[in-house]
């Protein structure tokens, strides 16, 4: 005999083609036993109940240092909470500033290019020239009055006595 999952079954052997006898499977429950009470003395059960109130009593009631630890949990709490939002709003308003001053520096940026630009274009160099020539009196060099000296230094150049004569 073999066991299956929802049914058992059964085999017989003969002389004859075998067939199979199936025999659905008999659910077994836990037999349900009464429940025990302890005691069915009215005495006894008067002093468990009174017990039982006592504890459960004592279990409801609030005592006063947890009721003062309860508080003072609560108010921490809450006092974090504003200090969070409060922080929060700090580090918003930082931030706007900022973005407003970024958007300041850029504008003083663009009018600082746009006068530069406007300098660079207020003379040009025929300008500068007629004015140097007909104001300052300023003359072009003639021939012979540019000397040209090797220094050992290229960068810059000291002048410690007048520069010689061409000869």
């Amino acid at each position: 005999m073999r066991e299956e999952t929802a049914r058992s079954m059964v085999y017989f052997d003969g002389s004859a083609v075998r067939k199979l006898d199936y025999e659905p499977a008999v659910e077994t429950r836990p037999e349900r036993r009464p429940e025990r009470r302890p005691n069915s003395n009215p005495q006894t059960q008067r002093k468990v109940n009174k017990k039982m109130a006592k504890d459960v009593d004592r279990a409801l009631a609030f005592s006063f240092k947890y009721t003062v630890f309860v508080v003072a949990s609560v108010m921490i709490m809450v006092a974090s909470c504003i200090a969070l939002l409060f922080m929060e709003s700090r580090i918003t308003d930082q931030e706007n500033n900022i973005n407003n001053l970024e958007a300041q520096l850029e504008m003083l940026e663009a009018d600082n290019a746009a006068y530069a630009n406007s300098l660079e274009n207020m003379y040009s160099l025929e300008d500068i020239n007629d004015v140097a020539i007909n104001e300052l009196g300023m003359v072009y060099a003639k021939k012979g009055q540019v000397i040209y000296y090797d220094s050992a230094n290229e960068d810059y150049v000291k002048q410690y006595q007048d520069v010689p004569e061409a000869n």
